[in-house]
């Protein structure tokens, strides 16, 4: 019934699998943010049916991407397994450093926005749908994904966390808007506005964390907002996310 279209696992995370697999999770989605990541989140979902890979370079590290990056991603990308191209995209406000430390020295916006394209341009030809970061200026993203012509195969972006407007165009444009943890701190009055206005039909859930069970606390707050039934939220985004997979 419910699904997670944004977490991340390792080989260490078999008793979450099991947890999400009892809490009623039955698809959920680990993106890499770099090679290594890439590499493991293929291996996780060969071994789990729950779990499908997503493949991609994450902006904070941008710097790293280059001709023989994108090989290996086309490489791991033509796996069964894997099913998206993500974490990938634009972040000019923050920075996590290898030692899990934020940092305000960002990757420049031009080395971001050409491993952006680069990827984007990977998906299309592999006809594999986006899930993407988005914290850009203002509707940047949405200019260059309809610039690359993606939306047709499929995207999403992850971790919504802006208003009303931006999610109309978004929604207009042909955009699924995925909902996280963020929406339970009942702190960001846009996001939660936004989200009543969003179309169930474009609404997914995530956790951006390695316990995909806790998806149902997202669900629980959007059906709040929306004043419907949590079953009802969780059904209509997995059904939302197989769509955009084409499962």
């Amino acid at each position: 019934m419910y699904s997670d279209s944004h977490c991340h696992f390792n080989g260490a995370n078999e008793e979450s699998i099991k947890k999400a697999r009892m809490a009623g999770v039955e698809l959920a989605l680990t993106a890499g943010i770099d090679m290594a990541s890439s590499a493991e989140a293929v291996e996780v979902a060969g071994r789990h049916e729950l779990i499908k890979a997503c493949v991609g370079i994450h902006p904070w590290y941008a710097d790293e991407y280059s001709a023989e990056n994108l090989e290996r991603l086309r490489s791991y990308a033509r796996s069964d397994a894997v099913v998206a191209v993500s974490e990938i995209g634009l972040d000019y406000i923050s920075r996590m450093t290898r030692q899990w430390e934020r940092s305000d020295e960002v990757v420049e916006p031009e080395i971001q926005r050409a491993a952006f394209r680069e990827q984007i341009g990977l998906a299309r030809e592999l006809e594999l749908p986006v899930l993407v970061h988005d914290r850009a200026r203002g509707e940047e993203l949405l200019d260059i994904l309809d610039d690359e012509g993606i939306v047709n195969v499929g995207v999403a972006i992850h971790g919504f966390s802006k208003g009303p407007d931006y999610a109309r165009r978004a929604v207009k444009t042909g955009v699924y808007l995925t909902v996280g943890r963020g929406i339970l701190t009942g702190e960001n009055r846009e996001l939660e506005e936004a989200v009543r206005q969003i179309p169930m039909d474009w609404l997914l859930t995530e956790t951006d964390s390695g316990d995909p069970s806790s998806v149902i606390l997202v669900a629980e707050k959007i059906a709040e907002l929306k004043s419907v039934n949590r079953e009802d939220v969780g059904s209509a985004a997995t059904r939302n996310l197989k769509k955009l997979l084409g499962l």
